[in-house]
């Protein structure tokens, strides 16, 4: 489509009104698209609305013999400048999917079905009915989630691979797309005035599609792992079910890996019907919720400055020549050449894997490879090759964990380091002597490696000597950079502030105890207001047991436990009780004699995590990310009269 015209070239958006012969009091209006389109391209307030409506209130009163009062436009013109409710945005499609998909979700009957499949599960086993906390629960979850494992193993090994594979690739590709729209409708809603809740919808939209599709990949990367296949045939009935049966057997895995990684108290209800309830410790559901609020709030940008942000490394880092040396040494290829062969993966049917848009695309090994090197400048078919072979998730690898030569007894979803052989990394997939790919996987494979890198660590731990050390200084240089620029946001606000100061090195002859640097320090005089700030950049996590080793790492056991960042925060602030006033002498920086004191403390972070949003002991820190920052320090900490 091409870009609209300004709105002011046209002369009219309603072009004519005609009377509805057999629809008494209503009309048939004749509108200039192309009007539509400026006016509502990029639209910032009311003013075209207005238009519009004037327009087609004025042209039906003529039709009806009727003239408009003088003043009407006045009455209409404060509409003009509210936000507008309506707005367009021209957005490329980037990636070669359909642009309406219905993805196959499980209806009511379906959880149903599979819950009463469970329960047939359950009562096998001889597990008596009750209630039954912490271990007691899991010594009851673990065996009915084995048994219902089993049993869909039996499920997936009666059908056919082939139609397994690509129903599950296309599915699990449809529900992505889906995800990708309606967050992307979201964004696009900041431009102009909506009556939903765009937290509500964004968190929606990760319950409706993102947990089913992690159901989809689970069950296409359960088939991957296994050779076995029949002739039974997939259809879309089948579907449902053995998704409705993974949704129950994420419930109580999920449920036992919160037991055993101590992130919640919980337990387990059998009731009569051997129906199984998970239920956890009170408030759970509404601490949860609270969280997701809070991340779809970071998603969505609200209250974010975005030039605070903390990014990773630049798109250089990609294309330099240390980082491609080190992967040529290694891997034998170039990371910028594997990135942009998932751009091209992605584009499958603009490169010519394909006729017409579709939900996965298939080709034999040799052909990717030799469309690689036609669609990459530079690439030969030696290292397309090469690329082709490590981009294609693999039968031994998927229940392989790095580190270990033994296969789990299922596909390690509760791992992510560890687990080199992942879909969202490897989005290609051996569908018998075809390799078959979604397009949307492959664009958000080279996302998911791109954003990795640049953000200082790789995807997984596939430890390459070479490559590991050029990524743990990109680490180190965003976690430089976050102390810089949190300095920077507080320089903004008022003049006495250290970035990394030490009290124990520089005033060697006060004797302090070392407690380390204080890695931002600022003073607001005139209310005798003291901030400390404690700046860390964390690598996120991804699954339970990735968010009890951040909880670990950050919290300890105890605020105490020498293990966990906060002992070292706790040091710093008794250190700072202590020895407040004594500081800000040795400083030199003016001190209140007839304001009570304040001291603060903070904890900025470029994410927000749920242990962030729910210590799990008591502390008196504020969590902050870095790009809400200077909003939080005007709205939460400073009164407005001093930012006046």
């Amino acid at each position: 489509m091409d870009s609209p015209q300004s709105v002011d070239d046209f002369i009219h958006v309603v072009t004519s009104v005609e009377v509805d012969t057999k629809r008494p009091g209503q009309f048939c209006l004749h509108v200039d698209v192309r009007a539509v389109f400026a006016g509502l391209n990029a639209a910032k307030d009311g003013a075209f609305e207005v238009r519009c409506l004037i327009e087609t209130i004025k042209k039906c009163q003529a039709v009806c013999g009727l003239e408009l009062p003088e003043d009407f436009g006045q009455r209409l013109s404060h509409f003009a400048v509210e936000p507008a409710r309506y707005h367009l945005r021209i957005t490329p499609q980037n990636v070669d999917v359909p642009l309406y998909v219905d993805p196959i979700i499980p209806s009511p009957t379906d959880y149903k079905l599979a819950r009463k499949q469970l329960a047939a599960e359950i009562m096998a086993l001889g597990l008596t009915p009750g209630e039954y906390d912490l271990s007691d629960a899991k010594a009851r979850i673990d065996p009915a989630s084995a048994s219902l494992r089993l049993h869909i193993e039996k499920r997936l090994a009666s059908l056919n691979r082939h139609q397994l594979l690509q129903t599950f690739i296309e599915q699990h590709d449809a529900l992505l797309v889906a995800e990708r729209m309606k967050i992307q409708r979201v964004h696009q809603s900041l431009a102009h005035a909506v009556e939903y809740d765009r937290l509500n919808a964004v968190e929606s939209a990760r319950k409706e599609f993102g947990t089913m599709a992690r159901h989809y990949r689970y069950l296409l990367e359960k088939t991957i792992s296994s050779s076995a296949t029949s002739n039974g045939e997939v259809t879309e009935g089948i579907v449902r079910e053995l998704v409705g049966l993974v949704d129950w057997y994420m419930v109580l895995t999920g449920a036992s890996d919160t037991l055993h990684n101590g992130v919640d108290v919980g337990g387990v209800k059998i009731d009569e019907s051997y129906i199984p309830e998970i239920f956890y410790s009170e408030g759970y559901d509404n601490r949860e919720e609270a969280f997701l609020r809070e991340y779809a709030k970071s998603r969505l940008g609200l209250g974010a400055n975005d030039e605070d942000a903390v990014k990773g490394e630049s798109k250089d880092l990609l294309s330099s020549e240390r980082l491609k040396s080190a992967f040529m040494i290694d891997l034998g290829f170039d990371l910028q050449n594997m990135l942009t062969a998932l751009v091209v993966l992605s584009q499958a049917q603009r490169h010519g894997f394909g006729d017409e848009l579709a939900l996965s695309y298939a080709a034999p090994p040799g052909r990717i490879a030799q469309g690689l090197a036609d669609s990459i400048e530079g690439l030969d078919l030696a290292e397309a090759t090469k690329i082709t072979a490590f981009l294609t998730i693999t039968e031994a690898g998927v229940r392989r964990l790095s580190g270990r030569d033994v296969d789990e007894a299922d596909v390690p979803y509760w791992e992510h380091n560890k687990r080199i052989h992942r879909y969202a990394i490897r989005p290609l997939v051996l569908d018998g002597t075809d390799l078959r790919w979604g397009a949307e996987m492959a664009s958000r494979a080279m996302y998911n490696w791109m954003s990795a890198v640049q953000d200082g660590y790789l995807p997984a731990d596939f430890g390459w000597p070479n490559v590991e050390p050029v990524i743990r200084e990109v680490k180190e240089s965003i976690e430089k950079r976050l102390e810089v620029r949190t300095e920077e946001i507080f320089r903004r606000h008022t003049k006495f502030v250290l970035r990394g100061i030490d009290f124990f090195k520089r005033f060697r002859s006060e004797g302090f105890e070392d407690v380390g640097d204080f890695d931002v320090f600022a003073y607001w005089p005139d209310t005798n207001l003291l901030v400390t700030v404690e700046c860390k950049y964390n690598q996120p996590p991804f699954t339970v047991k990735d968010g009890r080793r951040l909880r670990d790492r950050i919290f300890g056991k105890a605020e105490n436990d020498r293990a966990g960042q906060f002992s070292r925060i706790l040091r710093r602030r008794q250190f700072l009780e202590q020895n407040r006033s004594k500081l800000l002498k040795l400083l030199t920086w003016p001190q209140s004699e007839t304001v009570s004191f304040r001291n603060f403390e903070l904890y900025v972070s470029r994410d927000v995590y749920y242990w962030m949003v729910h210590p799990p002991y008591p502390v008196p820190t504020q969590f902050v990310r870095i790009d809400t920052l200077d909003t939080w320090i005007k709205t939460e900490l400073i009164p407005p009269c001093l930012n006046d």
